[in-house]
């Protein structure tokens, strides 16, 4: 839900609530500026009270899971809070009456638990309405994420479907059935692997790790067999390959690094490190180009790249962190991934 709708429900609610609270007050041209501002200033302090559980209890605790935490604190603040709402009461009192002797006077067990059951209504109202904020959002969040992991699907399936790929490596498997029938097999294996995992694996929410090295390592072995000098690609691998990720988080990365990259020059001209420790991924990928090669214009971020920025926004919102940057006639990415549930 959008920052702008929610101020609108909020000004409803207390809009509602004023003309409530002016229905049932006992107004009359007998109350004094005293009993007026008293009463302004209780309001506003339920206010204060709705917006202290809204604002920095229910997140604080309830956001994280920490039910027993939340009524345990909130039982205590709801205890006391009458006593600090009296007091400037009191206090407006004494301001009006000149005088600050027996502040005090007349406040009693029976006084603060006439002020409980309000601060206690003013509590459940902030607390719930900040669930349901947060439900909402959550909703459309998830709603958000569908149709970008329909985009993306689409996308993977745009790319298994693209011929050029396809017939390149059909093309060189061919050459191979000549000359080396157990080469040959072998790439028809791991074509036959990376299909699959396209087709079948990727409309899961997670897969592991070890799926998407699998993935790598297959695209990068069909490659190679089109090249002169397969050394050229460095794929580097450590850490725990059981951790759980959304899938074909990396396809659209090692994808525009292979369609860009120059093996005319240094080398190795792809170079690919992914590590896992802890819950916390981390994949580098770098690649040479040509200077004659105008990346901006041909956009070696590409669409993929972009749709994969909004993916990560919603499947790990602050948990994620991209990192692109373009020298001389080197491409580099480093993407983090915090795996780690909250």
């Amino acid at each position: 839900m959008s920052k702008k709708r929610i101020t609108y429900i909020h000004i409803f609610i207390w809009l509602f609530a004023i003309f409530a609270n002016l229905a049932n007050a006992n107004f009359n041209g007998n109350m004094s500026l005293q009993q007026i501002v008293s009463y302004i200033i209780a309001f506003l302090y339920l206010m204060f009270v709705f917006y202290l559980f809204y604002i920095v209890l229910a997140p604080s605790f309830l956001d994280r899971k920490m039910i027993a935490e939340f009524f345990g604190v909130s039982f205590l603040v709801v205890l006391i809070m009458p006593f600090f709402g009296y007091t400037i009461l009191y206090f407006v009192k004494a301001v009006f009456d000149g005088s600050f002797r027996d502040f005090y006077h007349g406040y009693s067990v029976r006084m603060h638990m006439s002020g409980y059951f309000p601060v206690l209504t003013a509590a459940v109202f902030g607390s719930f309405f900040r669930v349901i904020i947060n439900w909402l959002t959550t909703l459309n969040q998830k709603s958000e994420l569908d149709k970008q992991k329909l985009a993306v699907e689409l996308d993977l399936l745009k790319s298994k479907l693209n011929p050029h790929f396809l017939f390149n490596t059909l093309n060189n498997i061919d050459s191979l059935v000549h000359q080396n029938s157990e080469e040959a097999s072998a790439a028809l294996i791991r074509l036959s692997d990376m299909m699959r995992y396209l087709t079948y694996e990727t409309s899961s929410e997670v897969v592991s790790l070890k799926m998407e090295v699998e993935y790598i390592c297959n695209f990068i072995e069909l490659y190679r067999i089109r090249i002169k000098t397969p050394e050229d690609i460095r794929f580097e691998v450590e850490g725990d390959l059981n951790v759980m990720v959304s899938p074909a988080l990396f396809v659209p990365i090692i994808e525009n690094a292979f369609k860009f990259a120059s093996f005319r020059s240094r080398k190795p001209c792809i170079d690919i490190k992914l590590s896992s420790s802890a819950g916390i991924v981390v994949f580098e990928i770098s690649n040479f180009y040509d200077n004659d090669t105008n990346i901006s214009k041909t956009g070696h971020s590409g669409f993929g790249i972009i749709n994969l920025k909004k993916r990560f926004d919603l499947t790990y919102p602050d948990k994620h962190q991209l990192i692109i940057e373009q020298e001389d006639t080197i491409y580099h990415v480093k993407l983090t991934i915090d795996t780690n549930a909250d």
